[in-house]
């Protein structure tokens, strides 16, 4: 005699056969996509390696003290607008629109500093 259920269990065991078939093809997809995945870090990894590291704080700071002296220089070799190198940087109407624009790229520069820093939080090589 025949049980009712023997079709159902044949079902259900050919319906179990096959997620399993599924899952194993999903892990072998997952695996070769991890191993693609790592071979671009190691690509990236060596990429950041070979770039040269940029400008530090205090080649920036020298470079700019740089500039300022010429700039300086130039002022008082041309005369323009009556600069007065003696004068403090706040006071004198020759370089105030000069100096007020070295402090805003200052400015920019120190929030580009900041970003940066942000940015290199979350990256073991910064």
């Amino acid at each position: 005699m025949r049980s009712p259920l023997g079709p159902v269990l044949v079902i259900t065991g050919l319906a179990t056969i096959l997620v399993l078939v599924l899952v194993i093809f999903q892990v072998n997809g997952l695996g070769s996509d991890a191993d693609r995945l790592s071979e671009q870090v190691e690509t990236l990894r060596a990429e950041v390696e070979a770039i040269e590291p940029g400008v530090d704080r205090d080649e920036l700071r020298r470079q700019l003290e740089i500039t300022e002296s010429a700039l300086r220089d130039w002022l008082i070799a041309t005369g323009a607008d009556s600069f007065n190198p003696d004068a403090s940087p706040g006071a004198g109407s020759g370089g105030d629109e000069v100096l007020d624009r070295l402090d805003e790229v200052l400015d920019r520069l120190e929030a580009l500093d900041r970003r940066l820093d942000q940015i290199c939080e979350g990256v073991p090589i910064c």
